[in-house]
């Protein structure tokens, strides 16, 4: 049954910038769900994701460097709280019971770049066993408002990677290293974080503080700008059992971030003719980046060398000198579409939209969504980066194009956001409303269903033209948990 709101929730509403025709939307969403999305078949390496020589890779990596004249950014979603980051500690902590993988972290906390300051904060020295009491103190110390605070912290605040120097680098430090390695252009690097509401202050501080080290280090500029994810993209949330809304109290609902998809508005704010896209815990120390480098030339290579063909065939439409095989093999090659039975008013609409290249790595178990040709009707088919939640497992038919899928996505992105007379999409006409996500939550005991946006690099841009390429597996680092820091591509 619908959940009618009255005229103080409708205010409470505005004064967020939520209008009440999307927040009734969202009732009908949670309460069914979002459609599944229709898999034709997964890509495979050497046709819809795309593999370079070396030769080749060295011609599009030259194609990007060479082209000064543009303005590169990199955008960076780092508006994540770390605490799952530490989940495993904390239950550790509440409960008092060290699982395996608690006992190794204690094993080898000297390998942890932040393992100097939290001892030190814990008063206890580096040892190869620590006694139940001194394991307690070091989980207070390091988790907790009253010491280090890693619970709460925002992830790019972690510290990393230590190196043989004993310098120890944040993740938001190791970005910046990492833009001025591929992203600096005329000695200029545009760095945008989105960030956590409640930590501006402590993030801004922390990178006005790098800013002023690592521009005397490179010899460069870093305009670093930061955002925050907008009030208007939050969500509501229903009970399971009640279907009512979930409520704070009497005049506020209960209403969530709203997942990566939320910062389709962010990106949307930005103006830059090439735009990288990374998460903020995916990143490696100096030893290993270079081989990051060179991929991301690549895909920067292989977007500006896809918009020259773009652009070229939409000013021929303009100027009615358009050939069609021509683009047809060009879109059949690159985008994996078939044009041949549309007008040339369709054509100019299919091309003329936001181009993203995404790197694609093989599948060797990470989780992850993967690359798939998408049905989107009407005998259209797209590429499309679909998660696993997305897919009907019940369906046979679906559930084996999945299951057959040779690459996942690393969230490796490079976006161009312009159109052929240079001026800026507006991104949300591209997004594909359709594709969001119900996600089961408990509040304060109870069963919730929540509603997450169209992801930002799934449904967010499910509308653009998109190119897949095999990246090296090497290129994909992630810290999901701090175990992940012990690996050996996090060790300085």
């Amino acid at each position: 049954m619908k959940q009618n709101l009255d005229s103080k929730d409708i205010e409470v509403l505005r004064a967020r910038g939520i209008s009440e025709k999307n927040f009734e939307e969202y009732y009908g969403i949670l309460k069914s769900g979002y459609p599944f999305i229709s898999l034709s078949a997964n890509c495979a390496a050497d046709k819809e994701i795309k593999r370079y020589s070396e030769s080749e890779s060295r011609e599009l990596r030259n194609l990007y460097k060479n082209e000064d004249h543009l303005k590169v950014l990199k955008f960076v979603p780092a508006s994540g709280a770390a605490s799952r980051m530490f989940k495993d500690l904390f239950t550790a902590l509440e409960t008092g019971k060290y699982a395996e993988n608690v006992n190794q972290f204690f094993s080898t906390l000297k390998d942890y770049a932040f393992a100097e300051e939290l001892l030190k904060r814990a008063g206890l020295e580096q040892k190869e066993t620590f006694s139940p009491e001194e394991k307690k103190k070091v989980l207070e110390t390091m988790l907790l408002p009253k010491g280090m605070d890693y619970g709460a912290l925002p992830k790019g605040i972690i510290k990393f990677h230590k190196y043989c120097d004993g310098h120890v680098r944040t993740a938001f430090e190791e970005h910046f290293h990492e833009a001025a390695m591929y992203a600096q252009k005329n000695n200029t690097c545009h760095l945008h974080f989105t960030v956590p509401v409640d930590n501006v202050e402590l993030v801004n501080a922390h990178l006005q503080s790098l800013n002023k080290c690592l521009s005397r280090e490179f010899n460069a500029t870093f305009n670093v700008e930061t955002s925050i994810q907008k009030a208007n993209t939050d969500t509501p949330a229903i009970y399971e059992d009640s279907g009512e809304w979930v409520r704070i109290n009497e005049t506020e609902f209960l209403l969530r971030p709203a997942g990566h998809g939320a910062l389709l508005e962010n990106l949307n704010d930005l103006d830059g003719d090439i735009i990288f896209v990374k998460n903020i815990d995916n990143v490696v120390p100096d030893r290993l980046k270079p081989i990051t480098v060179e991929y991301k030339e690549l895909l920067a290579g292989m977007l500006l060398k896809a918009q020259k063909a773009v652009f070229k065939f939409l000013n021929a439409i303009d100027k009615d000198d358009f050939d069609k095989n021509e683009c047809s093999a060009f879109v059949s090659e690159w985008f994996n579409y078939d044009i041949s039975k549309l007008s040339l008013l369709e054509i100019k609409t299919l091309l003329n939209r936001p181009i993203r290249v995404c790197g694609m790595v093989k599948n060797e178990g990470e989780p992850g969504g993967g690359p798939f040709i998408v049905n989107d009707g009407d005998g259209i088919s797209s590429l499309q980066i679909v998660e696993g939640a997305q897919i009907d497992s019940n369906d046979s038919t679906q559930a084996n194009i999945a299951k057959t899928a040779t690459h996942f996505n690393p969230v490796d992105l490079v976006v161009g956001i312009k159109d052929y007379r240079g001026e800026k999409f507006n991104l949300l006409d591209f997004r594909n409303n359709n594709t969001g996500m119900v996600v089961n939550k408990n509040y304060q005991g109870r069963n919730i269903r929540a509603l997450e946006l169209p992801g930002l690099w799934n449904g967010s841009m499910h509308f653009w033209n998109t190119i897949f390429v095999e990246v090296p597996i090497e290129t994909f680092n992630p810290v999901k948990t701090v175990f992940d820091l012990t690996r050996d591509t996090h060790r300085g």
